[in-house]
């Protein structure tokens, strides 16, 4: 049996970076006449979008007691207060699953700030959990959004 000389298929590592490039590539050629969900991203949305996914990283890393969990959350809730300020999607699905997912993220850690301060694991699983399917939902929504744009 011959063996391949190839190199071996990319990790999800790489698989997620080229996902990357193409959605933002996607993005750019889209046009400016009206606001759709890719130009939301062109715009500053993506952006937002893509520090509340690495947020959600930071609360999972965030069970447990140290000290610098608080400070971790402390940023996660400015990205969200950040996000929230940012101007509204203009699809209605997908607007509502990320105002909840900013709603669950916010909560939780704001509770992890509480806890690290007092010395305690700043999240639990069970809590970052729903966040995660939050911001899940949202990027299924968004990638549809993304997907169909002109």
């Amino acid at each position: 049996m011959k063996m391949s000389i190839l190199p071996r298929p990319a990790g999800r590592g790489a698989l997620a970076a080229v996902t990357a490039a193409v959605l933002l590539t996607s993005l750019a050629g889209c046009s400016d006449d009206k606001e759709t969900m890719a130009t939301w991203a062109k715009k500053g949305g993506g952006q937002h979008a893509t520090a509340i996914a690495q947020d959600v990283k930071t609360l999972l890393g965030a069970s447990d007691p140290s000290p610098t969990n608080a400070e971790h959350c402390r940023q996660v809730l400015d990205d969200v207060k950040a996000a929230k300020a940012y101007h509204p999607m203009p699809d209605e699905v997908a607007r509502a699953s990320w105002d909840r997912a900013l709603g669950q993220m916010e909560t939780v850690a704001g509770d992890c700030v509480r806890n690290a301060g007092a010395g305690k694991a700043g999240t639990t699983l069970s809590a970052v959990i729903p966040v995660e399917e939050a911001v899940h939902e949202f990027t299924d929504r968004f990638s549809q959004d993304v997907g169909n744009a002109p």
